[in-house]
């Protein structure tokens, strides 16, 4: 007879599993999450009878709580992941950017100087005359 309430015992509590795992229980709340406490009290048994006897329920309820968690943890490293690509990216861009910038700039000093010297000469050569356009 105790086999036969030990199998009727661990049914009921995969049952209870099921139904919580769907989102369907009847004592429970539907918000409730998956527990050792929640399907105890679905399956109207005693948390320490499911750690006792039914060590492999146990396990799926363990896994069934921290799977949510788990996708949830993964889907944010992923993602954390792609950030700190992109960061590593940008960064690379602005430093070549940077160098870029710090090209033009000597190459603009460069054409001011060549234009003052140019404007000097220019100065001393009197037979050229100078337009002056308003804008």
């Amino acid at each position: 007879m105790s086999n036969q309430k030990e199998k009727v015992t661990h049914k009921s509590i995969r049952l209870a599993i099921i139904r919580i795992e769907k989102g369907r229980p009847n004592v429970v709340s539907d918000k409730r999450k998956m527990s050792v406490a929640a399907v105890a009290e679905e399956a109207g048994v005693s948390r320490a009878l499911i750690h006792r006897d039914c060590p492999d329920l146990l396990e799926r309820i363990k896994g069934g709580a921290n799977k949510g968690i788990r996708q949830q943890r993964d889907a944010k490293q992923t993602q954390l992941n792609d950030y700190k690509k992109r960061n590593r990216e940008l960064r690379a861009e602005v430093a070549d950017l940077k160098e870029m910038l710090a090209k033009v700039q000597s190459q603009n000093a460069t054409l001011i100087r060549k234009n003052m010297a140019l404007s000097v000469v220019h100065a001393k050569i009197s037979n050229v005359t100078q337009l002056a356009y308003s804008k």
